[in-house]
């Protein structure tokens, strides 16, 4: 079952470890039904110098509406829509990759999720079969009539450990994954990859 959020990329500038923390948990106006803050441990993902964000919050909410509504309290939010692709029976989930992903410039944003959700889940189980991704969830931009997401969709993939990061994208698996997303990704478009500690409330 999906569920409604307003996720927000940030920068934690010259605030404190505390300082951003804080403002990333902070509901505006809104009264969230759970969220979750992610901070970057500070391991660089898949080979890049610099992380392009120090930290994430995701904010839940009942319906689109309430979601809709929570999102206008911030200009850099995104409206999306989250999926539980695939897990484990007892997931470890201390530490993650999340990663945008920008749609096929052919496709429309339900095509793009459509193929996602029917076809490229099937890869996403026989990872969670395959390596040590613990978990993986995948997130849609809502589209907002006049307004172009800074996202069209995200994953997050979820490790027990940095350890079985790098072993799975020293193996075999994100080769295979790549070569399907080619089908639906826009594979020279700029993404966010950054590794993160989710922190639940």
């Amino acid at each position: 079952m999906n569920m409604f959020k307003v996720v927000r990329l940030s920068k934690r500038g010259a605030a404190s470890a505390d300082e951003f923390e804080r403002s990333l948990a902070d509901p505006g106006k809104s009264s969230p039904a759970r969220k979750t803050i992610s901070i970057a441990t500070g391991e660089v993902a898949l080979g890049g110098t610099t992380q392009p964000f120090d930290g994430m919050a995701a904010l839940y909410y009942p319906g689109l509406d309430a979601a809709r509504a929570a999102a206008k309290h911030w200009p850099d939010a995104v409206l999306c829509d989250e999926y539980l692709m695939s897990q484990k029976p007892d997931p470890q989930t201390r530490i993650k990759i999340i990663r945008t992903v920008t749609r096929r410039r052919d496709l429309t944003q339900a095509q793009f999720k459509d193929y996602w959700l029917k076809n490229h889940a099937k890869l996403e189980e026989r990872v969670i079969a395959e390596s040590p991704v613990q978990k993986i969830v995948a997130t849609f931009a809502v589209p907002e009539a006049g307004k172009d997401p800074a996202l069209d969709g995200m994953v997050e993939l979820y490790f027990a450990g940095v350890a079985d990061l790098r072993a799975m994208f020293a193996g075999p698996i994100p080769a295979m994954m790549r070569k399907d997303e080619e089908n639906f990704v826009q594979m020279d478009a700029p993404a966010v990859r950054l590794v993160a500690e989710e922190l639940t409330s």
